[in-house]
């Protein structure tokens, strides 16, 4: 399970603005615990293949009962497979069903904490092009020294 931030409450305070270019404010949130549902689903599903295979082994493989009353031949591992088909997406379904379950009962249990809200923006990585609509003048030198490589678009020397 893991702690997850709700909602913002609406009475609170709007952000600041730092002049270092981060942004904070603190606000009224809703912190509880919920499920992973792709955790509940892989059990789910361990759980179906499991049932899947003691009822392989289970049902008694008789080929002169199926001749004699004229139903089809199935070998055990083709019984397998259907009963695999089908128990997969029963315990994924259950499994899922219980996940449900346990995140509406942790919604009733949630709690109301204070959060400071900090925006930090990073300068981009030295060596990375960034595209920009405008240039300002104080970049034009360092593109002048530097232009940027342009991708040939002729196919000079493929046959």
């Amino acid at each position: 399970m893991n702690t997850e931030p709700a909602r913002p409450e609406p009475d609170s305070p709007s952000a600041q603005s730092d002049p270092s270019g981060e942004s904070a404010g603190r606000r009224r949130v809703a912190v509880r615990r919920s499920p992973k549902y792709g955790n509940f689903a892989t059990v789910g599903a361990l759980l179906g293949a499991v049932a899947a295979f003691v009822l392989t082994v289970a049902i008694p493989q008789d080929f002169e009962y199926a001749r004699a009353k004229g139903f089809a031949e199935y070998s055990q591992l083709q019984i397998f497979g259907f009963l695999l088909l089908i128990f997969l997406v029963i315990g994924i379904g259950l499994a899922l069903t219980v996940a449900i379950l346990l995140d509406r009962r942790s919604s009733r249990r949630s709690r109301i904490v204070e959060a400071d809200r900090v925006d930090v923006h990073e300068a981009p990585v030295a060596g990375t092009h960034v595209e920009t609509e405008t240039l300002d003048t104080a970049s034009a030198p360092a593109l002048e020294q530097n232009p940027p490589q342009i991708p040939p678009t002729t196919n000079e020397g493929k046959a």
